[in-house]
């Protein structure tokens, strides 16, 4: 009997100092998700997500077959003239949207400035405006496609 009493107890104490954690100030994206939606305008790379994790951790991303899934890399992101910090190295996916598509299909590698909303807690970008583009270094610049999806 004592040993469930003090195996329970011992469980509650675990609970509790889990759910506490939660809320501690070093996990900014619980409090950044709990904006839900958030007006910002967004400056990032805009990489392919297979061929990064591919570069990165070795996954049999098969790009060349499949065609390529751009999302942003967010390097810095602001609302109302304020940096959020805490998004830095987010990788937002792109809300399926006329003005998404060709940040979606193209621009690979491009440092993108974007106006949109965010939402935070699905890690989703709505392309609103594309404010700039510009190739990611000088190579970049003389190519104007991918070579693994030419142009037609």
């Amino acid at each position: 009997m004592k040993r469930s009493i003090l195996f329970a107890s011992l469980l509650g104490i675990a609970i509790a100092g889990y759910a506490l954690a939660q809320d501690h100030p070093e996990h900014p994206t619980k409090k950044t998700a709990q904006l839900e939606v958030i007006d910002a305008t967004v400056v990032g790379e805009n990489i392919c997500v297979g061929c990064s994790i591919e570069k990165e951790k070795g996954a049999a991303a098969q790009c060349s077959k499949y065609g390529h899934r751009h999302a942003l890399k967010v390097t810095t992101a602001t609302t109302a003239g304020k940096e959020i910090p805490e998004m830095k190295g987010w990788v937002l996916h792109y809300l399926e949207t006329d003005n998404g598509q060709p940040m979606i299909k193209e621009h690979h590698g491009e440092v993108l400035t974007l106006k949109g909303k965010i939402y935070s807690e699905e890690r989703v970008f709505e392309v609103l405006t594309v404010e700039a583009k510009k190739p990611d270094h000088p190579k970049e610049a003389k190519k104007s496609e991918h070579p693994e999806h030419p142009k037609k």
